[in-house]
């Protein structure tokens, strides 16, 4: 019987029996096979990446961070949504969700009949509303603090013309020591 022979931690050779690949379970099993391209390693930001469709991994590196301007519009688009879906439907019921199933009678499906169950339900606008505001002025808050933090960036500067007033005419230029 043939013994792994590989190096444990210890530094001694493995005494377990080999598979047929030539080493012992522990030391080589499919170990090698699913480490190479490991999709489950830590990497920056995956807790919500892993779970990124190829658009939107896309999306999410051309995104700009630290400017609230695009999140603050979006914000007031679905408040303004928000308000008209309000003033639409105000407190009457509206369709939440839809449900088809085979019908059963006697415990026997019936073909070509269909069982629909409907759920309706008042939406509360006033609470969507109250955090979509609370929201705007959480990143109204956030907008004056960065503008606060960081000055408006300046452009570079031009041309500049000096004019010299008063100034005593010579007329032997002097050397400065400047070589040109």
């Amino acid at each position: 019987m043939e013994h792994c022979g590989a190096k444990t931690r210890s530094g001694q050779p493995c005494k377990n029996r080999v598979m047929e690949n030539g080493r012992c379970r522990m030391h080589g099993g499919k170990a090698a096979v699913t480490h190479k391209g490991n999709k489950h390693a830590a990497t920056p930001g995956s807790i919500y990446s892993r779970y990124y469709t190829e658009e939107e991994t896309e999306l999410a590196s051309q995104m700009e961070l630290g400017k609230v301007d695009e999140e603050l519009r979006l914000t007031r688009i679905r408040l303004m949504r928000a308000l008209a879906r309000e003033a639409e439907f105000g407190n009457t019921l509206e369709l939440d969700s839809e449900k088809r199933e085979p019908a059963i009678v006697d415990g026997a499906a019936l073909t070509g009949i269909e069982q629909v169950t409907t759920n309706s339900k008042v939406r509360d606008y006033s609470a969507l509303i109250d955090k979509l505001t609370a929201r705007i002025e959480s990143l109204e808050r956030t907008r004056a603090e960065l503008a606060k933090s960081s000055p408006p960036e300046e452009p570079p500067v031009g041309k500049i013309q000096i004019e010299i007033v008063n100034a005593k005419s010579n007329a032997s230029p002097t050397d400065d020591g400047a070589t040109g």
